[in-house]
C-alpha cells in the first residue's frame, strides 16, 4: 500500500486522527513565526518528495525541478474538484429547457383527460404535455402544439417511471449462463474498484419485460457476495440504438455524476470466503476488512488534502510546482469519493447487529450511508439507524419475503409501516433476478395492504428511491422540469395484477403495438376502503381451541368445489357443531334446531362482507415441511444424495414451524410435501394439515401418506449419475416399465405407478423434453399401464397444450409468472401489455387441468393473491380461481377434493385489503380468529 503516513497530517482531519506533538524552539513571536515557517516549509517538501514508491519510481530530490507544469496543473484542477462549492446541487426542475438524453425527432406529446399520481401528493385529474424529453406543462385544457402527438388517457392512471434501486439486470442476464455471470467478482472480499457497468450488457432478455412492469430507472448493484463489492451505475431502461451502456446512464451527457457502492455483510461475505478458508469466516472477519479498507482510504484522503494545501502555499515560498504527483490509487479512489460524499453507499444488510456495526463504522470514519438493502431486521432498530453519521439511511427492502436463510428469520410484513412511522424511508426493490424487477409495483400493492398509505406505497418506487439515488430533481415525480419518464395503467396501479398500458422514457414510448384509442373507458381511481373487522363473541373460550361451536354472520358469499351462494346484503351464515361444520350458506333451519342453545352459542359477525373459501393446497413446493432454513442443515430433513432407495417425504415430516404457520395463517391448510433430492426420483410426497402440531396431536395431521411419486427431469437433475437428461429420461422410461412388469411387487412404486394406484408428477420445464413424456406415457399405455401423469414448473407446456389435453396430463405451473431465466425454458409467456395470452391462459383454454404452486416456500403465503391475479388475467369466475389453489389440486394429486377446513375473510380475498378473519380446521381444534398471515 502507498505509505501515507509520510504525508504530513492536516488538523482538521475527520477520521482517524492523530495529536499534534508541540514543542516551544524559540523564545521570540517573530523569531518563532520565521522558524516554523521554514520547518514547515522544508518538512512538507520533504515528505511530498519522499511520497510513495508506489505514486512514483523516482526517489525524493531537493534539487529536482519538480513534476512538469501540466502534472502540476493536473494535480491543481483535481484539489479544485475536491473542493468544489455546490457539488451535486442541481438547478430547480422547472427551470430546465430540456433533457440531456432527449432523442432528437421525438414529436411533443399531449396526455389529455388522465388521474396523476405524481408521487409526492393525491391524485388529480389534469392533462400533461411533455417535450424534449421532459414534462414541459401539467394543467387543464392545454393546448397541444401544431406537431404534437394527443393521447387520449379516458381517466386511466399516470405515474412516474418506476424506480428499482437495487437491480444485477446487465450483469446477471438472462439467461443465466456462466457466460451471462458478472455481477460477483469473487476473487477478494473487498474490490471496490471493480464497476458494474464493465459487465453491463444492454442486451439483457429481461430489458423489455421490465419496461413492460413500468420500471423506468435501476441502480445496477454488483452482487452481495463480498463485503466490498464495487461500483454501481444508474441506468434508464430506454433501448438505445448504439447499444451502448454509457448512452443508457441515467446521467447520461451530464458533468456532475453521483457515484454510486455497494457493500455487503452478514451472511453472505462470511458463507462465500469461510468456506474457502479465507477471510471473512466470520463477522468479526468482516467488520476487520471493512476497517482497514477505510483505514487505507483515510489515509489516501489525507495524503491528497495535504498535497492540496501545500500546492496552495507554493507561492508563498516562490515555488511553482511539487516535485511529487498529486496522490493516487485507484483501489481506494471509490472509498476516498464515500469519505468526501461523492458516491452514496449502498449495503446488503438483514440483522440489527450487522447494521449496527455498520453505523458504527460510518461514525468511526465519518462517512453517510445512503441505504440499507434488504435490511428485513431494520424495523427493530429505528433508533440505530438514525444514530449513522450525518444521515437517516433509506431501507430499501422487499414487503413479502421471509424466512428464506437466517437472516430472513425474524422479518416482519409490518416492518415498512413501522420504519416510515419512525421516520425512516422506505423504498421497494426488486434485486432482480432474484425477484422479477417486471413486478416491482405489486412490492409496493402489499406494502400498501401491510399498512402503508396509498401515498406512500407508490413513493416507495417512485419519489423515495430517486431521492436515495440523488436523482428526484430528475425521475420518481411528476412535475414541470422532470424528465418524462411515465406509466399509463390499465387500472390503478396498486390493485391486484394491475399492469400497464405503455411507458414513457424520454418521452419516449417503449411498448410496441399499442393503440389508445382502444383504452377502455375509466371512472376515476379506485378508493381503498377499510373492511371491518370481525366481531367475535366475548365468551371465554371464544376463538380458542375450546371453542366447538360457532355461528358465522354476516357473509356475503361462500365458494366452495359443491357450489357458490352469494347474498347482496350480506345473510349468508356458517354453523359450526361440536367442531364440525354442519351448515354454510342460508342455514335458518339449522340455527332453528339449536332451539334454546342457541342463544349459548357464539356468534362471530362478519359486518355484511365476509367471504369464506375452502381450506387451499400447496403442492410441490421445495422444502416446505421438511426444511426450515434450506442452507442450513440442522433445521429440517435436509437433502438426499443419490441413493437409490425412494424416500418417503412422511418420514422426514416436520410440523409447527414458521412457514407452515406462516401457510396455515393465509388460508393454505393442506400441504404435500416432497423430499428433496439429487436423484431422479424425488420420493413419495405426503399430505398433511398446516396446522397440525405433530402427528399425535390432531387425527387430519396426516391426510395421505402415500400421495405421488415425484420425479425431476432437466438440467437440475443432471448428475455424476445422470449426467445428460437423456439418461434422465431413459432411466424413467426403464423404471416405469420395470414396473409394469414387476408382478412380484406390486406395491413398489413405480408398479404403483403404471397402476394408476397413485399419480406420477415430474417437475419438467422444456417444451422437448415434455413432449418426450407425453410419447412414453402413450407407448406405456398401450402395454397396459395406466399412468395418471401431472407435470410440476412447467413453463414450456403451452407450447404443446392441445397434445397434453389429449393425453390427460394435468400441469401445476410453477411459478405463476415465468421467465426465460434458463436456457431450457426460454419460451415463456410474459402476459400483458407484451404479450395477450399467459401460459396459463393457453393451456386452460386447451381444456388442461391446471393449478397453482409457489416456486419458493416462502411465497406460499401469497398464494392466493396469485390466484386472483390469474383471475384477473385469464377473466375467469372467482371459483374457477379458487380451483386453482384447491380442488384442481386435490384433482391433479388424487386427494379428496372436499375441504379439510375453512377459511373465512372479511373481505374479497381477490382484492389486497381482506384478511383472514377465521379458520375452522386445518390441523387445529377450536377456531382461530384474526391469525395475521398480514
Amino acid at each position: 500500500m502507498a505509505d501515507y503516513e509520510r504525508i504530513p497530517q492536516r488538523d482538521d482531519d475527520q477520521a482517524g486522527d492523530r495529536p499534534v506533538r508541540k514543542q516551544p524552539i524559540l523564545q521570540t513571536r517573530g523569531t518563532l513565526l520565521v522558524a516554523t515557517a521554514a520547518i514547515a516549509l522544508l518538512a512538507t517538501t520533504s515528505y511530498l518528495l519522499g511520497f510513495s514508491n508506489e505514486v512514483s519510481h523516482h526517489n525524493a530530490d531537493f534539487n529536482s525541478p519538480g513534476i512538469s507544469p501540466d502534472h502540476f496543473a493536473l494535480g491543481v484542477a483535481k484539489c479544485k474538484a475536491i473542493r468544489r462549492e455546490g457539488r451535486h446541487q442541481y438547478p430547480a426542475p422547472d427551470t430546465r429547457s430540456h433533457n440531456p438524453r432527449f432523442v432528437n425527432g421525438t414529436a411533443p406529446m399531449l396526455f389529455k383527460n388522465g388521474y396523476i399520481f405524481d408521487g409526492v401528493s393525491e391524485s388529480f385529474k389534469s392533462d400533461l404535455l411533455i417535450d424534449r424529453g421532459i414534462i414541459a406543462k401539467i394543467g387543464g385544457d392545454i393546448e397541444a402544439p401544431k406537431d404534437a402527438v394527443v393521447v387520449d388517457l379516458k381517466g386511466h392512471i399516470l405515474t412516474p417511471g418506476i424506480v428499482d434501486m437495487h437491480s444485477h439486470l446487465g450483469v446477471y442476464s438472462w439467461p443465466m449462463l456462466n457466460a451471462n455471470n458478472d455481477f460477483n467478482e469473487m476473487t477478494s472480499p473487498a474490490v471496490p474498484f471493480v464497476r458494474s457497468i464493465d459487465g453491463f450488457s444492454p442486451s439483457d432478455l429481461a430489458r423489455e419485460r421490465v419496461v413492460s412492469g413500468g420500471v423506468t430507472s435501476v441502480l445496477v448493484l454488483p452482487g452481495s457476495g463480498n463485503v466490498m463489492g464495487g461500483e454501481a451505475f444508474a441506468f434508464k431502461l430506454r433501448k438505445v440504438d448504439t447499444l451502448s451502456a454509457e448512452d443508457m446512464m441515467l446521467e447520461a451527457g451530464v458533468e456532475d455524476k453521483w457515484r454510486y457502492m455497494k457493500m455487503a455483510c452478514g451472511e453472505n461475505p462470511k458463507r462465500n470466503y469461510g468456506s474457502k478458508g479465507k477471510m471473512p469466516s466470520t463477522r468479526l472477519g468482516e467488520g476487520w476488512v471493512f476497517r482497514e479498507q477505510f483505514a487505507k482510504a483515510t489515509e489516501l484522503k489525507r495524503a491528497q488534502d495535504d498535497w492540496c494545501d501545500a500546492a496552495e502555499r507554493l507561492p508563498q515560498f516562490g515555488h511553482h510546482r511539487l516535485d511529487k504527483a498529486f496522490p493516487e490509487d485507484l483501489r481506494y479512489e471509490g472509498l476516498v469519493g464515500i469519505l468526501r460524499d461523492d458516491v452514496k453507499l449502498n449495503i446488503h444488510c438483514y440483522e440489527t447487529h450487522d447494521i449496527e456495526a455498520m453505523v458504527r463504522h460510518s461514525n468511526e470514519f465519518k462517512f453517510k450511508i445512503t441505504a440499507f438493502h434488504h435490511g428485513l431486521d431494520a424495523y427493530r432498530i429505528p433508533a440505530i439507524l438514525k444514530r449513522a453519521y450525518r444521515s437517516v439511511p433509506t431501507v430499501a427492502t422487499f414487503a413479502g419475503k421471509f424466512g428464506y436463510k437466517k437472516e430472513a428469520f425474524q422479518s416482519s410484513v409490518d416492518s415498512p409501516k413501522i420504519l416510515v412511522d419512525a421516520g425512516i424511508p422506505v423504498a421497494m426493490k426488486s434485486d432482480h433476478p432474484i425477484l422479477n424487477s417486471q413486478h416491482l409495483v405489486y412490492q409496493a400493492s402489499m406494502a400498501h395492504h401491510y399498512g402503508l398509505s396509498e401515498l406512500q406505497a407508490l413513493a416507495s418506487v417512485t419519489s423515495v428511491p430517486a431521492r436515495a439515488m440523488g436523482q428526484d430533481h430528475r425521475i420518481g415525480t411528476i412535475a414541470v422540469g422532470m424528465d418524462a419518464d411515465l406509466v399509463v395503467w390499465e387500472r390503478h396501479p396498486l390493485s391486484l395484477g394491475s399492469h400497464p398500458l405503455q411507458v414513457y422514457i424520454d418521452g419516449v414510448a417503449q411498448i410496441d403495438n399499442v393503440d389508445p384509442s382502444r383504452w377502455t373507458d375509466e371512472g376515476e381511481p379506485l378508493k381503498f376502503k377499510d373492511l371491518p373487522d370481525m366481531a367475535a363473541p366475548k365468551s371465554r373460550d371464544a376463538c380458542t381451541t375450546k371453542a366447538s361451536d360457532a355461528v358465522f354472520t354476516g357473509i356475503k358469499k361462500i365458494i366452495l368445489s359443491g357450489g357458490e351462494e352469494f347474498s347482496s346484503d350480506g345473510r349468508l351464515s356458517v354453523v359450526v357443531r361440536n367442531g364440525e361444520v354442519i351448515c354454510t350458506g342460508h342455514c335458518q333451519n339449522h340455527l332453528s334446531t339449536l332451539g334454546n342453545d342457541k342463544e349459548d352459542v357464539p356468534t362471530y359477525d362478519l359486518g355484511g362482507e365476509g367471504v369464506v373459501l375452502p381450506s387451499m393446497l400447496s403442492v410441490g413446493t421445495p422444502n416446505l415441511g421438511l426444511n426450515e432454513i434450506p442452507s442450513e442443515g440442522s433445521t429440517g430433513d435436509g437433502n438426499s444424495n443419490l441413493t437409490p432407495v425412494i424416500v418417503h417425504a412422511v418420514d422426514g415430516l416436520k410440523f409447527g414451524g414458521l412457514h407452515l404457520n406462516e401457510a396455515y395463517k393465509a388460508g393454505i391448510l393442506v400441504g404435500v410435501a416432497t423430499p428433496v433430492s439429487e436423484h431422479v426420483i424425488q420420493g413419495v410426497s405426503v399430505a398433511f394439515t398446516t396446522g397440525a402440531e405433530d402427528v399425535l396431536s390432531s387425527k387430519d395431521a396426516i391426510l395421505k401418506e402415500k400421495v405421488a411419486l415425484h420425479v425431476r427431469i432437466g438440467q437440475s437433475s443432471k448428475s455424476s449419475l445422470f449426467p445428460t437428461i437423456s439418461s434422465q429420461i431413459a432411466f424413467l422410461r426403464s423404471s416405469l416399465e420395470e414396473g409394469l412388469g414387476n408382478i412380484l411387487h406390486p406395491d413398489s412404486e413405480f408398479s404403483l405407478v403404471v397402476r394408476g394406484v397413485i399419480p406420477l408428477i415430474v417437475e419438467v420445464h422444456n417444451r422437448d423434453e415434455i413432449v418426450r413424456l407425453i410419447q412414453i406415457k402413450e407407448d406405456l399405455e398401450h402395454q397396459g399401464a395406466k399412468i395418471k401423469m401431472g407435470l410440476l414448473g412447467a413453463t414450456e407446456a403451452w407450447t404443446v397444450a392441445g397434445h397434453l389435453a389429449d393425453a390427460n396430463i394435468s400441469v401445476i405451473l410453477s411459478p405463476y409468472h415465468c421467465t426465460p431465466a434458463q436456457w431450457d425454458f426460454q419460451r415463456c409467456l410474459p402476459g400483458a401489455p407484451l404479450t395477450p395470452e399467459t401460459g396459463l391462459s393457453v393451456l386452460y383454454k386447451a381444456g388442461v387441468t391446471v393449478g397453482l404452486a409457489a416456486a419458493e416456500f416462502e411465497d406460499v403465503r401469497q398464494m392466493p393473491w396469485i390466484a386472483a391475479w390469474a383471475r384477473s388475467d385469464l377473466d375467469i369466475s372467482e371459483k374457477e380461481a379458487v380451483g386453482l389453489l384447491s380442488w384442481n389440486l386435490a384433482e391433479i394429486m388424487d386427494l379428496p377434493t372436499g375441504p379439510s377446513g375453512l377459511v373465512i375473510y372479511n373481505g374479497s380475498p381477490f382484492e389486497f385489503g381482506a384478511k383472514v378473519s377465521a379458520i375452522v380446521g386445518g390441523g387445529k381444534s377450536g377456531i382461530q380468529c384474526n391469525p395475521r398471515a398480514f
